[in-house]
């Protein structure tokens, strides 16, 4: 009698245990929900959050508080929603670079990146564009190889560890030339050297682009695709065989929110709808398309899962064959 007792105790535990999570899930979101964004203010990251912080609010009838959390490269942000409750009530848009590249520079890093995160759903990819100055006598990417070749080119980088830094490294290396890497503090600083011709080149992002229209900067090629507002610029894959290096392919960037592991799927499905709602907004994919990012295709939680993995393990390998890391 008595294990019968304490076997009905402990059902009765867990039926209003999964009836009380039920309950939460049921009637999620209840609060404002914080989004973490790993930087400063002002960036690209935080004018994509701001943009869905808006619209999701509405959807879900919450505030979404975008919350700013910069440091260490974007790693003081994650390690916090990893550690975070997983009651959907604290999300992250992270950069492709801070869980899938950080991870393989940085020796004592305080979250798993594919163990700690469930995917939300992707947002956007952004296209960088190799940049020179018009009186670099440089017009294409093959330009920009023979004339590394020729010497010794410079590029510019927002810092050791950087998708610019990588990006460099790896071009040294496939087309094997010499390029001095110069590490500023932003793309900005790099930009005015590039245009002052004390810098040869520079993998810039979307803040490059007005310098470009105005004529202070010559665009030679785009990665990974073409952008819509520089129609005639090429796409990196279209000239990389011409300039002798085939496989060249700088790491992609992409953007996209996820929830700490153990966040119930109802809940991630919730965020995923309304993430997917924000984005047929015409007025939300004009303002993506103008910064230089393309939609993505498929916001599913499942496809986001797939390219984190897929992207973790490529720069894993890459970065150990350039032989870069951060301590």
């Amino acid at each position: 009698m008595k294990l019968l007792k304490t076997f009905l105790l402990g059902l009765a535990l867990t039926c209003t245990g999964a009836f009380a999570q039920t309950s939460r899930t049921a009637d999620y979101p209840s609060k404002p929900i914080s989004l973490i964004v790993p930087f400063a203010p002002g960036g690209f990251v935080h004018i994509v959050a701001l943009l869905y912080s808006e619209s999701m609010s509405a959807i879900l009838g919450q505030p979404v508080v975008v919350v700013n959390r910069p440091g260490a490269n974007g790693n003081v942000a994650a390690e916090s929603v990893a550690k975070a409750e997983p009651d959907g009530y604290t999300i992250f848009l992270p950069t492709a670079s801070i869980l899938t590249i950080n991870p393989h520079l940085y020796k004592n890093i305080g979250f798993n990146a594919l163990g700690d995160f469930v995917p939300v759903g992707q947002i956007a990819n952004t296209s960088n564009l190799f940049v020179v100055s018009p009186g670099s006598g440089i017009k294409s990417f093959k330009d920009l190889v023979n004339h590394a070749k020729a010497g010794t080119a410079s590029f510019g980088s927002s810092g050791n560890g950087s998708i610019q830094h990588i990006s460099g490294m790896a071009l040294q290396q496939q087309a094997n030339v010499r390029l001095n890497h110069i590490p500023y503090k932003g793309i900005g600083p790099a930009a005015v050297d590039v245009m002052g011709d004390r810098l040869t080149f520079l993998f810039g992002d979307a803040s490059v682009i007005p310098n470009v229209k105005a004529g202070r900067l010559v665009a030679i090629a785009a990665s990974p695709r073409r952008l819509a507002d520089l129609p005639d610029v090429p796409a990196l894959s279209e000239v990389v065989a011409e300039a002798g290096v085939p496989g060249y392919a700088p790491p992609a960037i992409w953007y996209g929110i996820v929830a700490p592991k153990g966040t119930p799927s109802q809940i991630v499905a919730k965020l995923n709808d309304a993430m997917a709602q924000t984005l047929k907004k015409d007025s939300v994919r004009e303002k993506l398309i103008a910064a230089g990012a393309n939609p993505a295709d498929n916001t599913s939680s499942e496809a986001f899962g797939r390219v984190i993995a897929a992207d973790h393990a490529r720069y894993a390998a890459m970065l150990k064959t350039l032989n870069i890391t951060v301590d």
